[in-house]
């Protein structure tokens, strides 16, 4: 019995309508969902909806716009490979794509033999749930970081890929929101100690970054990490994000308490934890209140 290729959303940008059905021509039978857009700006929308594997973009799309988008996904650090093409490029344009974070070059007028290599080698790029591989029963995944909120982004985006990238967008997004909400938390209220009125007043008067300097120049906070442990189990139903810090803990019970009672005038205070219960409602403090599991049903 053959084993099915595996399903990766590839996403093309390109105004040309013939290389885009050019591209989805090549590809179909190799394990590709293929979308297509004219424009950067419709593809950031597509990225943020269904969070694509691979990404081929024209890179004079838009007056160079395509090698804006490459170093825009780099700086969010999501995993995501973009492959960049143009006709007549110049060595030095291309020089500055990949060292600009492009994984790879494709000349036009495409070939489908370069096409499907540049493609396997994205893929290897790519992160791989244990769970895809056949007779695998367990996932069991521990990630330690360091408390800067400046790496969440990227520490989710790769998080959303290994673990839940096969769930519908609107559970990825779900997700997504939780696990920003929680880590945020966990690094700023938690390891680095900054209470909600401290953070709604550096950030009312722009000096938020400056706070956070001060917070990680401090030896007591700056090297506390926050660890996350993902888990799955073949037979079970539900994948599971535990995310402990190293604080001294919050009164959860007190939160999420009032998530009948919350007003506007209560402030901001508290209101993500009460989001992510809201979408999950399984979510679970430890007794101390540093440590959150957020327990994510894989059903309808």
């Amino acid at each position: 019995m053959n084993t099915p290729l595996p399903v990766d959303h590839l996403l093309i940008i390109d105004p040309c309508a013939d290389t885009q059905a050019c591209i989805a021509r090549y590809v179909q039978g190799r394990g590709f969902q293929v979308t297509a857009v004219p424009d950067p700006v419709a593809a950031m929308a597509k990225i943020e909806a269904t969070a694509p594997d691979i990404v081929i973009t024209d890179l004079f799309v838009q007056d160079g716009a395509g090698l804006a988008l490459v170093k825009e996904l780099k700086a969010r650090h999501d995993p995501c490979p973009v492959i960049v093409m143009a006709n007549n490029a110049s060595e030095p344009q291309i020089v500055e794509a990949l060292r600009g974070g492009a994984a790879d070059f494709l000349h036009k007028p495409i070939t489908e033999e370069e096409l499907a290599f540049v493609l396997q080698r994205a893929r290897d790029f790519l992160p791989c749930n244990p769970l895809n591989v056949p007779g695998a029963r367990q996932f069991d995944y521990e990630l330690t970081v360091d408390s800067d909120p400046a790496y969440i982004p990227g520490i989710i985006s790769w998080l959303l890929k290994m673990t839940a990238s096969s769930l519908p967008p609107a559970k990825r997004i779900h997700i997504q929101g939780a696990l920003q909400e929680l880590l945020f938390n966990a690094v700023e209220h938690g390891n680095l100690e900054i209470q909600d009125h401290e953070k709604q007043k550096a950030l009312a008067d722009g000096c938020y970054d400056q706070l956070l300097i001060q917070r990680l120049a401090q030896a007591r906070l700056r090297n506390r990490q926050v660890t996350i442990r993902v888990f799955h189990e073949r037979s079970d139903n539900h994948l599971e994000y535990r995310i402990t810090d190293e604080g001294t803990g919050f009164p959860w019970r007190t939160v999420l308490a009032r998530s009948h009672e919350m007003r506007e005038s209560d402030g901001a205070s508290g209101r993500g934890i009460l989001l992510a219960k809201t979408l999950f409602p399984s979510l679970t403090y430890n007794d101390l209140g540093n440590e959150v599991t957020l327990r994510v049903p894989l059903g309808d």
